[in-house]
């Protein structure tokens, strides 16, 4: 937005480079004056084209120079876009390789169910085994018990029996020997399945992080998208120029008189007369109602009547109308009705600001003494009540042909002058703020005033 100010204000500021242009090559041509063997109406129109584009180059390398945003949204705005679609690009590459993660990480679960059955169903067989040597065992030992039961009776029968006997030891160690393996197994088996589930519930851990970053990525895309769609269309709208009123941007100003006794139609005439004012500078900046509406400035029936009631008291209201909002051209604006009392803040003749200029200064050294004799009439005159440009912070302008004027008869002058920046007229709190330049040699000793002010002053 405050790039759209400052090419508004360009513009402003060109057109009024123009005039200033044409009024010094105008001079220039009653002087009869002639460069390079041209005519003297050639020689002024040469004139009045140098000017124009000296102070216009010196304006825009001043603002550029000043404000590194208006240099960086003239010149990087392209920049910033390709970098928009750079990171939006980058984004899409993310989100492919998380979804191929995420394929990865699916796979890799089935593949590991796949071994959980394989492993319940070992779990099962070795089970199944364990069982069975069990009941080996038990019928081990109960043969065992029936050989001791028949050992005391069949000693006689040792020397027969015994490599028997030794064989159904052997097979009772052997039987050991498998329920041990068996026990480790079974072991074996439970640490693996223990592992297995960690593996599980790491790897679940890990889907449900990607799937959180995925959902993140998702809606970081969508804001971008947004984004560059509104860049998008701000350049559409920026281009086309579509933008007519700034929000605080001042369409009329003016003064109303409430006498002791006054008529409310006589106070509600003038109030209207603000209004239309209001409603022409509406007009002229772009500004259209909306049928069946028939004006193109909106005003609260509540805010108009407050405005009414508070303006049938006796004295001098200073009446300013603002708008409320940016608008495109076309559409009807909805104002803001501000009212303050009117006071003369500055009688005719008043000292706002002065300052001593040496001789010898350069074009550029003066015109920065003047603009800091200017700029301190502006602050004073708003610590004082002027009402200032909400948008701009000043309370007028001045008149760039007379400024220079100044500048060259003090760069023409051999000795000290006292420089005084003086109100043409009293002064009150609605405005303008008329000034007058009057010089002095620092003495005490009076001298011209080159310059009577026709415009308004600004910081």
């Amino acid at each position: 937005m405050q790039g759209v100010l400052l090419i508004l204000y360009m513009l402003f500021v060109s057109g009024l480079i123009a005039v200033v242009g044409d009024r010094v090559g105008y001079r220039i041509g009653k002087k009869r004056l002639t460069w390079f063997n041209l005519r003297p109406r050639h020689t002024a129109v040469l004139v009045a084209v140098i000017t124009g584009l000296s102070i216009s180059a010196l304006t825009l390398g001043t603002l550029l120079l000043l404000n590194r945003s208006l240099s960086e949204a003239l010149f990087s705005y392209t920049n910033q876009i390709a970098q928009a679609e750079q990171e939006l690009r980058a984004l899409n590459r993310q989100k492919a390789l998380l979804e191929a993660e995420n394929a990865t990480l699916r796979a890799e679960r089935d593949r590991l169910k796949l071994d959980l059955d394989q492993f319940r169903s070992q779990q099962s067989a070795a089970q199944t085994r364990l069982s069975e040597v069990r009941d080996q065992l038990a019928m081990a030992l109960q043969e065992r018990q029936e050989a001791e039961a028949k050992l005391a009776a069949a000693n006689e029968q040792l020397a027969q029996v015994q490599p028997g006997l030794e064989r159904a030891q052997a097979e009772l160690e052997a039987v050991k020997a498998e329920v041990e393996a068996a026990r480790k197994m079974i072991a074996d088996l439970e640490s693996q399945k223990q592992a297995l589930q960690l593996d599980r519930d790491q790897l679940e851990r890990s889907l449900d992080t990607a799937q959180t970053a995925l959902s993140q990525l998702e809606t970081q895309k969508k804001q971008l998208e947004q984004e560059i769609a509104q860049l998008n269309q701000l350049a559409v709208r920026l281009r086309r120029g579509e933008l007519a009123i700034l929000a605080g941007e001042v369409l009329a100003t003016g003064v109303v008189q409430t006498p002791a006794g006054a008529d409310p139609a006589a106070v509600r005439r003038q109030f209207e007369r603000v209004l239309a004012q209001a409603e022409q500078r509406a007009l002229a900046l772009g500004s259209r109602p909306i049928p069946p509406l028939e004006n193109a400035i909106l005003i609260r029936r509540e805010e108009a009547d407050q405005a009414l009631e508070k303006l049938k008291e006796p004295g001098s209201w200073a009446v300013r109308i603002l708008s409320l909002t940016n608008r495109l051209k076309g559409e009807p604006v909805p104002v803001l009705v501000e009212i303050y009392p009117n006071q003369r803040i500055f009688a005719r003749g008043s000292v706002l600001a002065q300052g001593v200029i040496q001789p010898g200064l350069s074009e550029n050294e003066i015109q920065q003494r003047l603009l800091e004799l200017l700029n301190q009439a502006n602050q004073r005159s708003q610590a004082e009540g002027l009402l200032s440009d909400p948008i701009t912070g000043t309370v007028g302008e001045f008149s760039q042909v007379k400024f220079l004027e100044v500048v060259q008869h003090l760069r023409q002058s051999t000795t000290p002058l006292d420089v005084k920046l003086v109100a043409d007229t009293d002064i009150y709190t609605a405005g303008p703020l008329r000034v007058s330049f009057l010089m002095a040699e620092a003495s005490g000793q009076q001298g011209t005033t080159p310059v009577q002010q026709a415009g308004q002053i600004g910081g």
